[in-house]
């Protein structure tokens, strides 16, 4: 099994606004082969967690990386050959309104292994 240590947070500022300020980590273990599963789920929280800026995902095998907001895949990318993958929005960070559900989901292809896999959400306020 894969030895997973911890990101670390690289702090970002635009015009006295840390980018970076809020984050969530999540895992999921065990995920069979063919199957999008949920690694992280955020919902908006006025005040901390309205723009999503940075989303971190990795695993013990390359897989398929789904960002959904409200049920819609708004990113997906394939990790590879680096099982590492980051969504950068900093340049045009999500905007989120009350309501918004911020999912982070994984799909991978190698038949017959449970695979673990993390994920880590930044965002900002307002």
């Amino acid at each position: 099994m894969a030895d997973f240590k911890p990101q670390t947070q690289t702090s970002t500022t635009i015009e006295g606004i840390s980018l970076t300020e809020y984050n969530k980590v999540g895992s999921v273990a065990n995920v069979p082969v063919s199957t999008k599963t949920t690694i992280l789920t955020q919902a908006y929280v006025s005040g901390t967690f309205e723009n999503l800026t940075i989303v971190s995902v990795s695993g013990e095998d390359y897989a398929k990386f789904f960002v959904t907001i409200n049920a819609s895949d708004i990113d997906i990318r394939r990790s590879g050959p680096d099982r590492n993958v980051t969504f950068d929005y900093t340049g045009a960070p999500y905007k989120l309104v009350s309501g918004d559900v911020v999912d982070i989901k994984v799909e991978h292809y190698n038949t017959g292994s449970l695979v673990d896999f993390d994920a880590t959400i930044y965002g900002y306020p307002g």
